[in-house]
C-alpha cells in the first residue's frame, strides 16, 4: 500500500482549511487502528504512517473506544479547529484548537497521533517514541524530528490520478499528470478511491515495506552524516588555507612570545604586546584571529 508523501501532504492541507473554525464534533477509530474526526459536516481520516484526508467512506468504528480515544473525546470534542497547519519539512500535520490544545498527526515511520497541552507537554499519544534523539511520552515536552537535508519535489504540472492495471484496480496515485490514470477533482477524492480499493496486504509485502522504510531511515542517516563530514572538511580547508597564507606573520608570533617568555614577561604584557596581531596567549596556547 502506497503512503503518502511531503508533496501529497502539502496539497491536502490546502483541502483541510476549509475546516478550520469548525467544531470537533465526534472522534472515532476503527477496528483496523484508522482514526476518524468529524469537523463541522466533514470528517477527516487518519491511518498512522500511512495517510490523512477527507473521507466519505462510511467506515464502521468499534463499539468500545479504548482509553486513548476516551481521553482525545473528553479533551477535543466540542471544541473549534482553530487552525490546521502542517510542519515546515515534515510530514506532521497539526490541529491546533481555540484553547491552544494541539492534536498533532505524525506521517513518518509507523506513525502517531499526539495531544499537546498549552504548556507543551505531551498529554497523551498513540505510542511512546524515543528514536531520533527525542522522546515522545507522557509528560514530556513535545518536539519535532531533527530537521534532515531532503528536499520536497513537486512536478512541473500537477493533477490527482490514480493509475489503474488492465482489471481496473488502482494500483498508485500521483500528484504528477505526467504519469497520467484516472483524474479526480480534489486529491482526497482521489486518495479515497485509492485506500478504498486496496486489498489487505500479505505478510511478505508488509515486510518488504517495512525494510524498505529502514533502509530509507539509514539513508537519510547517512546523508546528514555526509554533510556533516563535507562541512566539517569545508571548515578544516579554509582553516588550513589561512594557516597558509598567514605562515610568516604566524612563525613571527611564535618567535616574539618565545622571547618574551624567555625574557620572564608576563601573560598580561604578552597579551598587551601581540594585541595589534589580534591575537592573545592563554596558558600554552596561542590564538590569533585571522
Amino acid at each position: 500500500m502506497q503512503k503518502m508523501s511531503g508533496a501529497d501532504l502539502a496539497y491536502v492541507l490546502l483541502e483541510l482549511a476549509r475546516l478550520q473554525g469548525k467544531r470537533i464534533a465526534r472522534i472515532r477509530k476503527t477496528p483496523e487502528g484508522i482514526f476518524l474526526f468529524k469537523i463541522g459536516s466533514e470528517e477527516v481520516l487518519f491511518q498512522p504512517g500511512v495517510r490523512l484526508h477527507l473521507t466519505r467512506q462510511a467506515l464502521q468504528a468499534t463499539d468500545a473506544p479504548d482509553g486513548f480515544v476516551g481521553f482525545l473525546r473528553k479533551n477535543l470534542e466540542g471544541k473549534t479547529a482553530q487552525e490546521i497547519a502542517r510542519v515546515p519539512g515534515e510530514r506532521i500535520v497539526e490541529i491546533t484548537t481555540r484553547s491552544k490544545e494541539k492534536l498533532v498527526f505524525e506521517l513518518f515511520r509507523k506513525g502517531n497521533l499526539i495531544l499537546v497541552g498549552e504548556d507543551g507537554l505531551v498529554y497523551a499519544c498513540l505510542q511512546k517514541d524515543d528514536a531520533g534523539g527525542r522522546m515522545v511520552a507522557r509528560g514530556e515536552r513535545y518536539e519535532y524530528p531533527k530537521a534532515t537535508l531532503f528536499v520536497q519535489k513537486t512536478p512541473e504540472k500537477v493533477a490527482f490520478c490514480v493509475q489503474e492495471n488492465a482489471k481496473g484496480e488502482p494500483v498508485s496515485f500521483s500528484i504528477d499528470s505526467a504519469k497520467g490514470g484516472k483524474r479526480f477533482a480534489a486529491l482526497c477524492e482521489a486518495l479515497d478511491y485509492y485506500y478504498a480499493n486496496q486489498r489487505e496486504e500479505s505478510g511478505a509485502q508488509k515486510a518488504a515495506e517495512e525494510r524498505m522504510e529502514k533502509l530509507q531511515q539509514r539513508l537519510a542517516s547517512q546523508e546528514e552524516a555526509l554533510a556533516r563530514i563535507d562541512k566539517e572538511r569545508a571548515e578544516v580547508k579554509k582553516a588550513a588555507e589561512e594557516v597558509s597564507r598567514n605562515f610568516d606573520m604566524l612563525e613571527g608570533l611564535l618567535a616574539l612570545v618565545r622571547k618574551m617568555k624567555k625574557e620572564g614577561a608576563s601573560e598580561e604584557g604578552i597579551n598587551q604586546a601581540i594585541a595589534a596581531y589580534k591575537a592573545s596567549v592563554k596558558g600554552a596556547e596561542l590564538e590569533v584571529e585571522v
